[in-house]
């Protein structure tokens, strides 16, 4: 019995002076050099791979501008978490100094094509840590969240009590630089969840590859997404990818099931989507262009797909005789 195929798809658019020889030499808490540390949490009310403010990568690349001194402090240093914090082997100054920084997380540096560039700012009145601009090689596969943030940290002095005050560490907020397009799926029936195979989804003529920069002139720690980094040259990254399997998906069922999801540059837009699937034996695809393809920064886009089969019915008639005329035989 041949079956053809009916898809609902519903889109929801989802985030100073240095102390003297005598000072130092009364101010024990001076000879204790104090390792910098970050306390990492991720832009809320924002909505892309990472979901909620839980900090979950596992390392992040971090560079660091002293502003009072006017100079370069520390560039392209791995941090990873140490019990509760965050660190890289880099210590605060003994002397008042106010330090900015800047890292980034998500782009990996083995896979080809990917790089990093520092790019330190030579300005003594400059409130932002050094700018970065990362590369990004096709990641369609791979699946990355890229992610920034940028921190301030102040070492402090009291002349009074000759002391120096360290930061117990640096809070970091991290933006998505990226547009999250995910995708559920479910059968509308049993009949349905057994008679279908979903075997792809394909996002087309969508960007994975680019250049991202992020500089103190284009990025406001205070202002959230409404300032935020710059894409370039995502032309490049151009093509139709499938999203990514998402863990533990198996087969159609009658209950709403995370089936895939893939990271794009926003603002290049989509212009459609194909899903591609098998029923009775053959394959077929069915392309949807949603009724807006803009994707915009640090948002996420969740497609709620419906499958349900429809049974072909047939229903016979028979037309009537048409008269010929009588004919008369003699024997």
């Amino acid at each position: 019995m041949k079956k053809n195929l009916f898809l609902i798809s519903v889109a929801a658019l989802a985030f100073a002076a240095c102390s003297n020889d005598t000072t130092v030499e009364q101010n024990t808490t001076v000879n204790q050099p104090k390792e910098i540390a970050f306390s990492p949490l991720v832009q809320p009310n924002t909505r892309a791979a990472v979901d909620g403010t839980t900090f979950t990568p596992t390392t992040m690349q971090v560079a660091a501008w002293d502003v009072t001194n006017s100079r370069d402090f520390f560039t392209a240093t791995t941090f990873t978490k140490d019990a509760t914090t965050w660190k890289g082997g880099k210590y605060w100054p003994f002397s008042a100094a106010y330090i900015n920084f800047l890292a980034y997380t998500g782009l990996d540096l083995n896979v080809v094509g990917n790089s990093q560039s520092w790019d330190i700012l030579d300005d003594e009145t400059s409130q932002a840590a050094s700018g970065v601009t990362l590369v990004m090689a096709n990641n369609s596969s791979t699946q990355n969240d890229l992610m920034y943030a940028i921190g301030h940290g102040e070492v402090t002095f009291n002349s009074s009590t000759n002391a120096l005050g360290f930061p117990a560490n640096v809070p970091m907020t991290f933006m998505h630089a990226q547009a999250w397009v995910k995708f559920t799926v479910k059968a509308g029936d049993e009949t349905s969840a057994s008679a279908i195979t979903v075997n792809s989804i394909t996002l087309n003529s969508v960007s994975c590859a680019g250049t991202y920069t992020v500089t103190h002139t284009n990025y406001n720690a205070t202002s959230g997404q409404s300032v935020a980094g710059v894409w370039s040259e995502y032309a490049i990254g151009e093509g139709n990818y499938p999203a990514v399997a998402a863990s533990g998906y198996s087969a159609l069922t009658t209950s709403v099931q995370d089936y895939a999801s893939l990271m794009v540059v926003p603002n290049k837009g989509m212009a459609s989507f194909t899903i591609n699937y098998t029923l009775d034996g053959n394959t077929y695809n069915y392309t949807y262009t949603p009724a807006s393809t803009t994707l915009a920064q640090a948002y996420k886009y969740t497609y709620n797909i419906t499958l349900t089969v429809h049974e072909i019915e047939i229903a016979p008639s028979v037309t009537n005789w048409t008269e010929g005329g009588p004919t008369a035989v003699n024997l």
